[in-house]
């Protein structure tokens, strides 16, 4: 226990000219009897005499003596400049203890890597995994702020009007989260705590969506078959035909407005061609999912009678998709208009502003808690499963947050430096 000279002298006189017993001089300074006692041994070793009088109890007598070993380097600057190299910038704060003894150095102060941790520890800094969030530029910060301004006064009463969509990719052979094994310091190899990694392990694309009050249906991607990409062309080559004289019509009409400014320049007169510039449908190149998967397995037969369901108890329902070609493409529009539903496009790369994304997560940790699956046959199982296990509370309490985490991108200009989540009462 600390005590200053003045309680130190206190104890001396009472123990030598008072005549009071160590339990009396305990209770009456509340010091523990081995502190008081120590008190006085080290005064009598120092020179203390209890038996002159009158009694001189000198400073010497009661001082801590001075501590040994090299004296400390933590001195204001050398913390000061250590804290400042670590929150520099970002290269400043992946830096380790010994690069930064280095930086030091070239500024005059000799520190080990050890006192910089000890440094650091002191201030409240710990080495940890950085914060991941999605990468925004100038423009992006600008149109996020832009999109919440728009709906800063949306309360929760409209956002449960919305139906939120969207897709995650599903790697196999791979657990989710973070996690440890048992294991002795001569078992570093044995099989059973060994995690192998795969090359070009197969994954899938899960799809679902759902709104405040229900949880809508959901979907696995299997690769397009030969026999469904010919069934495709002939979909296609169909809707063109239907397609062409309405697109033809509509690019006369444009054409001939813009003729009316043109007469009096020389060159040759437009003529209609039916290509993709001008509306024709067509399948990207690329494979994967495209507009016409994404509608005939999805838009119309699964999104589209679910939000026709939530009609019935919220007329104003909305269905949320983000800007993704599949979505974006000019046709899903057509049809959105065909079974009259509107749409709220998503601004991309955002996903704190879209209330499915914590699903995906908790469905990550959810079907690879006992281990990943080693099959697209049981991946599917898993995820289809842990879809029907989510709860519509927690549905609710991830829609809950959109009010708030707009609340916080218009306080950041369209940033996205904050906490997601619920606002925590303290």
């Amino acid at each position: 226990m600390h005590t200053d000279i003045a309680t130190r002298a206190f104890v001396v006189a009472l123990k030598s000219s008072g005549g009071k017993t160590t339990p009396e001089v305990a209770e009456a300074t509340g010091l523990p009897l081995r502190t008081v006692n120590h008190i006085y041994a080290r005064a009598i070793q120092r020179g203390f005499d209890p038996n002159h009088r009158p009694i001189v109890i000198k400073d010497e007598y009661l001082r801590d003596a001075p501590r040994s070993g090299r004296p400390s380097r933590q001195s204001t600057e050398a913390v000061q400049n250590t804290v400042s190299l670590v929150r520099v910038d970002r290269y400043g704060r992946e830096k380790t203890c010994a690069d930064i003894a280095g930086d030091l150095s070239l500024r005059g102060f000799e520190v080990s890597a050890t006192t910089v941790w000890r440094i650091l520890r002191t201030a409240g800094f710990k080495k940890t995994k950085p914060t991941r969030k999605p990468g925004l530029t100038k423009k992006m910060r600008e149109e996020r702020l832009r999109w919440c301004l728009d709906y800063q006064y949306w309360t929760l009463e409209d956002w449960k009007n919305v139906i939120w969509s969207d897709e995650t990719s599903v790697i196999l052979l791979h657990r989710r989260g973070a996690y440890r094994v048992w294991r002795t310091k001569d078992e570093a190899f044995a099989k059973s705590v060994i995690r192998e990694r795969w090359k070009g392990s197969s994954e899938f694309m899960f799809w679902g969506c759902f709104s405040y009050d229900r949880k809508g249906p959901c979907h696995c991607w299997a690769p397009e078959t030969a026999v469904q990409k010919r069934q495709a062309e002939k979909e296609i080559a169909a809707m063109n035909r239907e397609l062409e004289p309405l697109m033809k019509e509509m690019w006369e009409l444009n054409s001939g407005i813009q003729q009316l400014g043109l007469r009096t320049k020389p060159g040759s007169k437009p003529q209609w061609k039916w290509n993709q510039k001008n509306g024709k449908l067509a399948r990207s190149q690329r494979g994967g999912i495209d507009w016409y998967r994404y509608q005939t397995q999805i838009l119309v037969p699964k999104l589209l009678p679910f939000a026709k369901e939530c009609q019935l108890t919220r007329p104003a329902t909305m269905v949320q998709e983000d800007k993704a070609p599949s979505h974006n493409h000019y046709i899903q529009q057509r049809i959105f208009d065909l079974y009259k539903v509107q749409r709220l496009l998503w601004y991309p790369n955002s996903p704190d502003l879209n209330m499915i994304e914590p699903a995906w997560p908790w469905m990550k940790r959810k079907t690879t808690r006992k281990g990943a699956p080693k099959s697209r046959a049981a991946a599917i199982a898993a995820w289809e499963t842990a879809w029907k296990e989510l709860t519509q509370e927690a549905i609710q309490s991830w829609i809950e947050r959109i009010p708030r985490h707009i609340e916080e991108i218009i306080k950041l200009e369209g940033g996205n430096e904050y906490q997601e989540g619920r606002r925590l009462i303290p």
